[in-house]
């Protein structure tokens, strides 16, 4: 099996008070950990044991009987991102290059921001936000459910969580707060330069690298 098991890269209670400590122990062990087990359960004994999470999401996307195994996986690679475009102590305006695309696609990052809240509030039901680059411009963009940004070919820098249980607990119905608390308080910018550099600096590796991955996951023949 190619997929690693999910985790939390700080302490359940570190980013206290933007999210507590009983939302991220329920959010990472009831939800994300159960699409985990799942996708394993969904695998077992097949050929897609031998694909990486990437490579399962593409392969599944694209066959409607195996949408349930899709699902999964897509939510257990959006939280993966998730997690990791939040750290303790941060928040504020980026920094970096990634301040540059800010400021080449919105102008300043008090537009972003607000373009970021106001795309979050009208998204209807559960869903994710991400934050993308896209023909090398950048954008805000959700999907609905489980939809990940991975089978359109964006490259995702941050993802907020769209669903109620990631903030409920801490927040009840009011989304707004929850994503005020993410941009001011919670979102890692250092990441953000961190995913942004990969995908600038070695596009043609990278390129290499997918079309390999894409290939292999079409020689597949899955029931």
């Amino acid at each position: 099996m190619n997929i690693e098991p999910p985790g939390i890269p700080y302490n359940f209670s570190d980013l206290e008070p933007a999210i507590s400590r009983d939302t991220l122990v329920l959010h990472f062990g009831r939800h994300q950990r159960v699409c985990y087990d799942r996708v394993l359960a969904g695998v077992r004994g097949t050929q897609l044991e031998a694909l990486s999470l990437e490579e399962l999401i593409r392969v599944t996307e694209r066959n409607p009987a195996q949408h349930n195994v899709y699902r999964c996986a897509a939510e257990l690679w959006n939280h993966n991102l998730y997690w990791r475009s939040m750290r303790p102590g941060g928040g504020g305006a980026p920094h970096g290059v990634v301040a540059d695309y800010v400021r080449a696609r919105f102008g300043s990052y008090e537009r972003f921001a607000r373009e970021f809240r106001e795309t979050a509030a009208a998204h209807f039901g559960s869903g994710w936000l991400f934050v993308v680059v896209r023909d090398g411009t950048l954008r805000i963009v959700t999907t609905s459910n489980a939809g990940t940004p991975l089978v359109r070919g964006d490259h995702a820098l941050l993802a907020l969580d769209l669903w109620e249980h990631a903030y409920y607990l801490d927040h009840e119905n009011r989304r707004g707060a929850y994503v005020s608390a993410f941009l001011e308080e919670l979102v890692d910018w250092d990441g953000a330069n961190a995913r942004l550099a990969q995908f600038a600096g070695e596009p043609r590796a990278l390129r290499q690298r997918s079309d390999a991955a894409t290939a292999r996951a079409g020689a597949l023949r899955v029931p």
